[in-house]
């Protein structure tokens, strides 16, 4: 574990203790669940990777067929009246799954050339390695799937209900070993959510979790800490659903010869309240609720970059916004729902992060539409509401499987780009009113790995001894601010419409000459223009959002600049920035604001100059209204 974790636990702990008020049920009780239905959503792109296929499937109450690229193929199915799962339930929450199974009349049969995986009459049972994992076993008692990272609930009204969503499901080792190939254990195919009904006797021991604290004001101190957790009973992870050939979604999937194809990655994400106050938590159009009198709730983002061998830094791949709308509360005894109090902890699947069960469901969206300094989502006009109306427009959001996504290309993860090069990627909770942005976002080093026509992600330095997760922007791994010396220096620059860090590094070429380089990484600031018609929140509106338009670095009157150099975050030529020398100066600039150094993103600049080191001011700017200087490593006069 990373040093001072306990202190961080104490003190979560310690905010719990004084700020919650929790109503305990005496002692633990186990009560059952039966009937109800299961929803399996099933990845088109994930099955065809690894040669498996859908053969069929039986008693279905509802089922809609997918398409790879666009759709996930769904299926319901109605749980048999016998079948009976014990719930673990201590101070008047779930506390797990016990003993027993929910079984089911109908269901999905699997076939890879010789091997079929029939799963009709599954049962769903506890699978002992977390509080509410499931495994999915077939009539003859073996597992050929499993779940995790659950979001869950239990209503109390007439009838009670559990209901468990957003799993990420998996093969389990049985299938890949049937398969032939055990490193598939573990592969995410899908999503799988599955509800019940408990004993009428039985709802009243469901009862507690009553929780209480501060929302955020002067004063009060809320702090998201994004975490590597074990919370499920399968360690967060990174994945890639999918990787298809232009043009998306329906040029196909990636091959093993391809070069050119878009490789979608997303990953689970925890985090802890470690702050002294409740955090809004409210899903995107429930309404408007305290404090802010909307339907507030963090959002998450994604990057990839990768350290080339000779040091270059480059963000190849940037997600777009994932809006959070549940918190579990686990460990805090406090019920999950629309808050994150403090002293809990929260999970995301990696399923629900791609965007979700495939049903339809929308919570994927452009960075654009949010104020990332302040935390607020502009709804009004949103890609999701354009007419302001506060409800979801229909058909509106991602209709396939990779708007919204991030998207790497493969020739950044193929030789000779990979050759000698390392991966690090970054996640981070974009938080209203949160202390500390450092700690709502981490990162880790990965090694994206191509086997045929399938992609897949290893951990570097992964598991509970060593978990290679750390706190901070990967642009702190490039240059870290705790180790400046004289060629190396890594800055914030904090301005009244957000922060941004501008990291410098000089290496001496020989014979006089230096490189120079400088990762600007934009962390929440953006220029925005609000729509005088729709001023405040809910029905906040944005005219116009842009960030960064400009970088320049101080010269000596007549140095001679070589290999002047811009690299942003794709391939194409026609957004890269314009470099000009003038009196004084070297300066980069782009094109109009649609190409501006956008939030959550980093740009590298780089040139060659005969001139040692020095700290001086560099100038970045958002326009003419917004200009400012950092101190960073630049070439001496």
């Amino acid at each position: 574990m990373r040093p001072g974790w306990w202190l961080v636990f104490a003190f979560a702990c310690a905010c719990c203790a004084m700020s919650i008020d929790v109503v305990r049920a005496a002692d633990p009780v186990r009560v059952h669940v039966s009937a109800g239905s299961a929803d399996v959503s099933l990845n088109p792109d994930a099955l065809a990777a690894i040669g498996v296929r859908i053969a069929a499937i039986e008693r279905a109450r509802t089922h809609q067929a997918g398409k790879a690229g666009s759709a996930h193929e769904t299926a319901s199915f109605d749980a048999a009246p016998d079948g009976r799962l014990e719930l673990r339930v201590r101070d008047g929450l779930v506390a797990g799954l016990g003993e027993g199974a929910l079984r089911y009349a109908g269901g999905i049969v699997f076939e890879a050339g010789e091997v079929k995986a029939d799963l009709r009459g599954f049962a769903i049972r506890a699978a002992g390695s977390g509080a509410m994992d499931v495994a999915i076993a077939d009539a003859g008692g073996i597992v050929w799937l499993v779940a995790d990272h659950a979001h869950y609930d239990v209503t109390t009204h007439v009838p009670a209900e559990l209901s468990v969503r957003q799993m990420d499901l998996r093969i389990a080792p049985a299938f890949a070993a049937a398969l032939g190939r055990s490193p598939l254990a573990g592969r995410v195919i899908g999503t799988l959510a599955f509800r019940a009904v408990l004993d009428a006797a039985d709802a009243k021991a469901i009862a507690g979790g009553h929780c209480d604290a501060p929302w955020p004001a002067p004063g009060r101190l809320t702090n998201i800490r994004l975490s590597y957790s074990n919370l499920s009973g399968f360690w967060d992870s990174i994945y890639v659903p999918r990787c298809g050939l232009p043009p998306l979604p329906d040029g196909g999937a990636c091959t093993a010869d391809s070069t050119r194809g878009k490789v979608v990655i997303s990953a689970d994400a925890s985090l802890r309240n470690v702050g002294e106050t409740a955090v809004a938590w409210y899903a995107h159009f429930s309404g408007e609720h305290p404090p802010y009198g909307n339907d507030q709730h963090p959002f998450l983002v994604w990057n990839l970059y990768r350290i080339n061998g000779d040091g270059r830094i480059r963000q190849v791949g940037v997600s777009a916004a994932k809006h959070a709308f549940f918190s579990i509360n686990e460990r805090c005894r406090c019920a999950g729902g629309s808050v994150f109090w403090p002293g809990c902890e929260d999970i995301y699947s990696a399923s629900s992060n791609d965007n979700g069960s495939g049903n339809g469901e929308q919570n994927l969206a452009p960075r654009s539409e949010i104020v990332p300094f302040t935390g607020q989502w502009a709804r009004c006009g949103s890609v999701w509401d354009r007419d302001c109306d506060g409800r979801m427009d229909p058909g509106s959001g991602a209709q396939d499987l990779y708007r919204y996504r991030m998207l790497v290309d493969e020739s950044d993860l193929l030789p000779p780009l990979a050759t000698g090069a390392r991966y690090f990627f970054e996640y981070w909770y974009v938080v209203r009113d949160d202390a500390d942005v450092y700690d709502t976002m981490g990162y880790r080093e990965i090694r994206p790995r191509k086997n045929g026509a399938a992609w897949q992600v290893e951990l570097v330095g992964a598991g509970a001894d060593a978990p290679g997760f750390f706190l901070g922007p990967v642009l702190n791994r490039w240059v870290d601010p705790a180790h400046e010396d004289a060629t190396r220096t890594n800055r914030e620059l904090r301005t009244p419409h957000g922060r941004a860090r501008v990291a410098a590094m000089a290496t001496d070429l020989g014979g006089g000459r230096w490189r120079y380089q400088y990762g600007v990484m934009n962390l929440d600031f953006a220029l925005v223009r609000i729509d005088p018609r729709h001023p405040q929140e809910p029905k906040l509106a944005l005219l116009d959002s842009h960030g960064f338009s400009s970088f320049g670095v101080p010269l000596a009157n007549g140095a001679a600049i070589e290999s002047a150099r811009f690299d942003d975050t794709d391939s194409a030529s026609a957004n890269d920035w314009t470099v000009r020398a003038g009196e004084g100066h070297l300066a980069w600039t782009a094109a109009s604001t649609r190409d501006a150094l956008a939030w959550g993103t980093l740009y590298r600049f780089e040139f060659v100059a005969r001139a040692a080191p020095r700290v001086g001011k560099v100038a970045i700017g958002a326009g003419e209204a917004a200009r400012y200087t950092v101190d960073a490593i630049v070439p001496g006069r």
